[in-house]
């Protein structure tokens, strides 16, 4: 895996989602403050992009049937086995990279 640069901080609206891609690989990030998650952009139940989704409660919320994923680990709430793929992310300046 090698990180790729995906985005810049100030594209992410603090507190808001953005969809992007780092090769084949879509990916959603979430911005709090200076920290990035990086999460698999589909959702595991019908394949909703989750970009078009919500951030309450520390969860990421599918717009399409409501699943909600934890922000800290992408697991599923109502089924914590099943979680979405997290991938680690690197800030470097205003540079965010994902490793991918």
């Amino acid at each position: 895996m090698a990180f790729v640069h995906v985005t810049y901080l100030g594209n992410i609206p603090d507190g808001d989602l953005l969809g992007t891609k780092a090769g084949d690989v879509e990916l959603v990030l979430y911005r709090q403050g200076d920290q990035v998650r990086a999460y698999q952009r589909r959702c595991l139940h019908q394949g909703a992009d989750l970009a078009d989704g919500i951030v309450s409660r520390g969860f990421l919320v599918c717009a399409l049937h409501g699943w909600r994923f934890r922000l800290e680990d992408g697991a599923l709430d109502m089924q914590p086995e099943s979680c979405l793929r997290c991938y680690p992310v690197r800030i470097d300046g205003d540079a965010v990279f994902v490793d991918i």
